[in-house]
């Protein structure tokens, strides 16, 4: 599957989002779990995993509920059927 619509690419956009506001709340816990608090760098992967699962969790949901399981992104490119 790929995203053909405007609603298909905001999806994709939210998993981004997610995986970098992971990645990001990761890093500055490693910076603070490195310098302030001992052991507190655990945390980190603890943020960026939970992060990652739920946009991934969110992506797949919406792509098994709203995807197209009958048409190619190659009928939506050459025409053969219309985004609605």
């Amino acid at each position: 599957m790929s995203p053909v619509s405007a609603e298909g690419h905001a999806v994709v956009r939210d998993f981004i989002v997610w995986m970098a506001g992971g990645a990001i709340a990761a890093v500055i816990l490693l910076i603070v779990g490195f310098t302030v608090l001992p052991f507190g760098w655990v945390l980190a992967l603890i943020a960026f995993v939970g992060c990652a699962a739920y946009g991934a969790w969110k992506f797949i949901a919406a792509a098994q509920s709203h995807g197209d399981h009958q048409h190619t992104v190659e009928d939506y490119e050459s025409g053969r059927v219309q985004n609605t």
